[in-house]
């Protein structure tokens, strides 16, 4: 009889802890926004590194450019967001400079990071229309940061096309 209370608390000892693991989004939370702040600070000083005269280098016809890659991800950004109810007041519109773009991908950025600081575990079990499909919370930020990197990984590719490597990468 001991025997089988001891595993049973054995066993209980392991388990509980498992269960009330699995409803704690709390770490979800911060471990998208830690991805999406990665991806934002490489896209950015991609971006920086890459001189204003390439910025309207496309690879070819009817693909965007860098600067149309850019202001795709800051619409990307706001506009997800406010899918999420998270609007902005950010008003600057699509641009066709770095200055202009650069501070529109940083601002979108911002504004991504603040929805993710203000958003609560309880948050995460809405859901929302997107793309003609109804999706939950989680699989909405899982779109906003596949979305940043999906497209860091575009850039790269164009950067190396012209010849320019990632700052982080080391040449």
């Amino acid at each position: 009889m001991l025997r089988n209370a001891t595993f049973f608390l054995l066993a209980a000892a392991l388990v509980l802890p498992a269960t009330a693991q699995e409803h704690d989004n709390s770490a979800y939370l911060g471990a998208v926004s830690m991805d999406f702040s990665q991806a934002s600070e490489k896209l950015n000083s991609l971006a920086d590194a890459i001189p204003e005269d390439h910025f309207d280098w496309s690879p070819a016809e009817g693909i965007r450019s860098v600067v149309e890659v850019l202001n795709h991800v800051s619409d990307a950004n706001f506009g997800i967001a406010a899918m999420l109810g998270h609007e902005s007041d950010y008003e600057a519109s699509a641009t066709d400079t770095k200055e202009g773009a650069m501070a529109r991908l940083v601002a979108s950025q911002a504004h991504v990071k603040d929805l993710l600081d203000s958003m609560a575990e309880a948050d995460l079990s809405g859901t929302v229309e997107i793309f003609g499909m109804t999706m939950n919370h989680y699989g909405v930020l899982g779109i906003i940061s596949g979305h940043t990197h999906e497209h860091l990984g575009q850039m790269i590719a164009y950067a190396r096309s012209n010849g320019i490597a990632p700052p982080w990468s080391g040449g």
